[in-house]
């Protein structure tokens, strides 16, 4: 038997969330693909990129397929129309996905590029596309590295569950590599609003790693300014917020 193309891998918290996105999994045609799930309902891990890092050693695919588990497809095509898409890219593509934030900034803030839906209520997150399109960083919710690329660059030593994808973005530009979004016919079930105070500290550890290298780092969360005491008082602003909030749901 010949190795699989895709490895797909996902992080499993909640069976049930699993085995929904499981069986719409395996309505999609067109791929090749193994599945790697990774146990994560007792704690296993304390690191997103320590779970990505021991599945992809394991993995056999030639494309590395990250994706949360409340992924759902909307026609039986889905899956394959993104990964052809991925594969249609140059061959030394960083990171590709299907939600992220272009460099270029519109009225002074960041933008979403995405075709996806999110939510309970299905919405539309962001402007539209047509085809792969150039952007600084991606969501964590489904993005593709070349295993051969992963080898070489593997996912950083880090604890923590927030800014994986976006921080492969920012080492793929460093390798002076594209990052790509592509358009997808999904929805996210997740709202996007599962980020906390742990969210903003890892934001605040990117801002110092990477301030060299770009004045913004731009999230399909929010736009982070890297320079300045502006930079330093905004974060550290949305950081006391956060935690605040945190506070009083407890």
């Amino acid at each position: 038997m010949t190795d699989p193309l895709y490895s797909l891998i996902t992080i499993v918290n909640k069976e049930d969330v699993y085995q929904a996105f499981k069986s719409g999994l395996e309505k999609q045609t067109g791929v090749d693909y193994e599945l790697i799930r990774i146990n994560n309902e007792n704690n296993e891990y304390n690191s997103a990129r320590k779970a990505f890092n021991d599945a992809a050693k394991k993995a056999k695919g030639q494309y590395l397929v990250f994706l949360h588990p409340d992924i759902r497809f909307l026609n039986e095509h889905a899956l394959k129309d993104v990964l052809d898409q991925v594969r249609s890219l140059p061959k030394d593509f960083g990171v590709a996905g299907i939600a992220g934030s272009p460099q270029e900034l519109v009225d002074n803030d960041r933008i979403i590029l995405t075709t996806i839906i999110h939510g309970d209520h299905k919405e539309h997150v962001g402007r539209p596309i047509t085809g792969p399109t150039p952007v600084q960083t991606l969501d964590e919710c489904f993005f593709v590295i070349a295993r051969d690329y992963w080898e070489k660059q593997p996912f950083p030593a880090k604890e923590g569950w927030h800014l994986y994808a976006v921080e492969q973005c920012l080492l793929a530009q460093k390798d002076q590599r594209e990052n790509y979004v592509v358009p997808a016919a999904i929805w996210h079930t997740s709202d996007g609003k599962s980020e906390d105070f742990r969210y903003t500290l890892q934001v605040r550890q990117l801002i110092k790693e990477y301030r060299a290298q770009t004045a913004s780092i731009n999230t399909t969360v929010k736009r982070w300014p890297t320079r300045g005491l502006g930079a330093k008082i905004f974060v550290n602003t949305y950081l006391a917020k956060m935690y605040l909030k945190y506070l009083l749901k407890k």
